[in-house]
């Protein structure tokens, strides 16, 4: 009996039908019609045989085509381990259930299926406790072979504690307080650590030990991270974990969007731009693959959220021109769109009303504020009445390093809805608030090329023209707050030269 076949007999109601629905809603119609062909059988028919049920006939020619149906489909069950971690789990109980009832042969089908499939996918904990089965079983049979599989359980014990030692050292040592306590020689251990485990023939070990490495590289800002063969070594990391999508991580472990996530970072540190939104389209495209998401705060997709947002204020920023919409382009419009609705679907879950997540919430607040800017009169006015709201609403909470970021998107709705005394007051209360402890200095330029623009605006003073140039001076390391400066005083006829 194939691998696919035991895997297919072995699912639950309820995991076979998600693994269907999963492949219609992906229209991988030969797969599907080969799982229901397997499950919907009353009989357990041979490779042949099958090969026939799907394509008509069994020549050696389509022999082939069905192996490598049979390979693609046991990949795409991918979807199963990265969703449901434990889906083999319940056939220990129906082996415990099916002994009780004397069907010792039934139960020990169940018990070798399970192995093949749990060793494929690497699920040490099913393996360890169907090989505890095995070990048992030869005891009381008075079989030699117990120790044969008591072994196995070490083997496979070993080999999850490694699994489970990757996962400790990233939680121990790289949480992000703990940064700037990490010396160059605690960092060098910590790699050794990592590259002990890269080249290990699991696929989920080794898998995670290179996450674990240039995890810890970008949580550093290594040098090495942002090595030009670090790109090289994140696109064959995401290619390997495709390649071995069918096996198990820890149940709630995003491994795929934490991958793409450092990818994105080191786009953004790189300025490449056009990556950056490749990498941002894909995990849009699969941010909601895993389905636990439903009940949490998806961590990585909230960096992509803030990537996103911060890559259109500043590439897009010109919302205060009257042909603004005109002179985007169609597929940033539908980029923006998206991430709005993405964001309004993250803000409408309950999940923000246990108090929990509200660090987190005011940032999602913040990056769907800025994208509204980019709306029309309507969206704009929603933005500075949430962003008002929130500085009032969570004042008690110490959120002084977003401070900057939501003034400056206060400021530019203000601004470009020709309020220009509001934008004029808010300054101030930016001033006040912050106690000038700039935590971005790039966004504290952003308020002030606005405020220096909207107190010439209002009263045509030349100290304001002569601030503003100073900005632009001040602004070298900054291109976007240059650009900015130049746009404001061409398209409102300030009278600096730059």
């Amino acid at each position: 009996m194939i691998s696919i076949q035991k895997q297919v007999l072995l699912l639950s109601e309820f995991h076979f039908k998600e693994f269907a629905d999963y492949l219609l809603n992906t229209n991988a119609e030969l797969p599907y019609k080969l799982i229901t062909a397997i499950r919907h059988s009353k009989t357990y028919h041979e490779s042949d045989e099958l090969c026939k049920l799907i394509y008509g006939d069994s020549a050696e020619k389509t022999k082939k085509k069905f192996l490598q149906l049979t390979h693609h489909t046991f990949k795409l069950s991918g979807f199963l381990s990265r969703n449901y971690t434990n889906y083999l789990k319940h056939n220990l109980q129906t082996i415990e259930e099916l002994l009780s009832k004397g069907e010792k042969k039934k139960a020990n089908d169940i018990a070798d299926w399970l192995c093949d499939v749990a060793e494929k996918i690497e699920d040490y904990t099913t393996l360890i406790e169907v090989n505890k089965f095995f070990a048992q079983q030869c005891f009381i049979t008075e079989s030699k072979d117990a120790n044969k599989f008591h072994k196995k359980v070490q083997e496979y014990i070993a080999l999850e504690n490694i699994k489970n030692s990757i996962y400790l050292y990233l939680r121990e040592n790289l949480f992000f307080k703990g940064k700037d306590n990490i010396s160059k020689t605690q960092a060098n251990k910590d790699l050794a650590f990592f590259n002990q485990y890269i080249n290990h023939e699991s696929n989920s070990i080794s898998i995670l030990a290179r996450f674990g490495k240039y995890y810890e590289l970008s949580f550093l800002s290594h040098p090495d991270f942002f090595k030009q063969e670090t790109i090289k070594e994140l696109d064959d990391l995401e290619r390997d974990f495709l390649n071995s999508a069918h096996v198990c991580f820890h149940y709630l472990d995003d491994m795929y969007f934490k991958i793409l996530g450092l990818r994105l970072q080191l786009d953004v540190n790189n300025n490449n731009t056009e990556s950056m939104i490749q990498e941002v389209k894909k995990m849009n495209n699969i941010s909601s693959f895993l389905k636990f998401w439903k009940s949490y705060i998806n961590i990585p997709e909230i960096f992509s959220f803030s990537v996103q947002a911060s890559h259109y204020m500043s590439s897009y920023a010109f919302i205060f021109r009257d042909d603004y919409h005109k002179t985007l382009p169609n597929d940033i419009k539908e980029n923006m769109m998206f991430l709005k609705q993405k964001l309004e679907s993250e803000l409408a879950k309950d999940i923000w009303d246990d108090g929990e997540y509200i660090i987190k919430l005011i940032n999602l607040k913040c990056f769907y504020s800025a994208i509204l800017l980019t709306g029309d009169v309507n969206d704009k006015n929603k933005s500075v009445k949430i962003l008002e709201d929130t500085l009032v609403s969570y004042q008690q909470i110490p959120f002084q390093k977003f401070l900057d970021g939501m003034f400056v998107a206060l400021i530019m709705g203000y601004f470009s809805l020709q309020q220009f005394d509001k934008v004029i007051t808010t300054y101030k209360r930016y001033k006040k608030i912050t106690s000038d402890q700039i935590v971005v200095k790039e966004n504290d330029l952003t308020i002030e090329a606005y405020y220096f623009t909207s107190q010439y605006l209002t009263n045509q003073r030349k100290q304001y023209t002569e601030k503003l140039k100073a900005t632009y001076e001040d602004s070298n390391d900054f291109e976007h707050v240059r650009a900015l400066i130049a746009e404001l005083v061409k398209y409102y006829n300030i009278p600096v030269k730059l």
